[in-house]
């Protein structure tokens, strides 16, 4: 069983290789600069690992692998453009270091050659179909998550579970489709394959609540991001959200007031809203559901039909997914 450092290893050689220097060098050029941009590289390294459960030959699983990977490229790209974003990764966006045009064109492409190297995966035609359908349906959920949070944006009150969908939608489906994806290349059964995808689902709604929970009572230095920007921009969180609902009508006025007030410092709109977040303890509802959500992806790992001793690394990315502290 390869770890989860030297199957990243493997990946980054494999992007290397699929480096893109075709013409017009100002299509491939930008899909090149964001594919190559350091990250974590969570979902092709959890693919590799779920297909190692069930065979060694990783090689045959890297076209898929770089798919997804591409394709979650693809959306960081065009959602840099609709939130009007400077930096990605620490590095300038595409639409900033080119244009928008150029953007939205190179966007465009990845899309496109993600199904290209689903295609050219394998010679296993029903595999093949089973992969194409998956990605498909996994491709639509994720558009239609994008424009559930766009429309947030317009309503000035929005029920806790349309959020928790959209976070479903947006971000856990894609991080399901890769578990199920590994499984399905290394030849696990469709019990198996269900129950990792599962799996990855409520990780991946559980992720995102942890997000928002270290946005706004995380360390900076241990976040990577400024401590406060989701109250700063009047993003609707799950703190917010939980806040609106668990808050007397008398003071759900005040609340949408001041998390709508721009003309407060930084700091004292920070301040002001964490002491309202702290009356409702919607930190230790967030918590709650954080614990509740990786109780049923535990539930479904415990499900699987394989000898513990192989999922060992399975386990310990799932731990490293929601390890980050307060």
């Amino acid at each position: 069983m390869y770890s989860f450092e030297e199957l990243k290893s493997i990946f980054l050689d494999y992007v290397q290789k699929q480096k893109l220097t075709d013409e017009p060098l100002n299509l491939y050029t930008p899909v090149n600069y964001l594919m190559e941009m350091k990250g974590k590289r969570i979902r092709p390294v959890a693919c590799l690992i779920v297909a190692n459960i069930f065979t060694d030959d990783i090689q045959k699983a890297l076209p898929v692998v770089y798919s997804i990977e591409m394709f979650h490229n693809f959306t960081l790209m065009h959602d840099d453009i609709m939130d009007n974003a400077d930096i990605r990764r620490a590095q300038p966006t595409v639409h900033i270091k080119y244009n928008i045009n150029r953007a939205i064109l190179s966007g465009d492409l990845m899309m496109i050659m993600s199904y290209k190297h689903i295609l050219n995966c394998c010679d296993d035609l029903i595999l093949k179909n089973k992969l194409l359908k998956l990605f498909t349906d996994t491709a639509i959920e994720v558009c239609e998550g994008q424009q559930y949070d766009m429309d947030f944006e317009d309503k000035e009150e929005i029920a806790l579970s349309d959020y928790l969908l959209m976070i479903k939608l947006k971000t856990a489906v894609l991080l399901a489709s890769t578990f199920k994806t590994g499984a399905m290349i290394g030849g696990a059964s469709d019990d198996d394959a269900d129950h990792f995808y599962k799996l990855g689902l409520n990780l991946g709604i559980a992720f995102q609540i942890q997000d928002d929970l270290l946005d706004t009572y995380g360390n900076s230095e241990v976040f990577g991001k400024k401590i406060g920007g989701d109250i700063i921009q009047n993003k609707k969180t799950f703190l917010y959200l939980k806040a609106l609902e668990l808050v007397g009508e008398d003071k759900k006025t005040q609340l949408i007031s001041l998390y709508n007030d721009n003309s407060l410092t930084e700091k004292d709109k920070i301040e002001k809203v964490k002491i309202l977040f702290n009356s409702l303890d919607v930190k230790k509802h967030a918590e709650a559901l954080i614990e509740e959500l990786m109780e049923n992806a535990f539930d479904h790992f415990h499900a699987l039909s394989i000898p513990e001793e192989k999922l060992k690394e399975v386990k310990s990315l799932m731990n490293y997914l929601l390890k980050r502290k307060i």
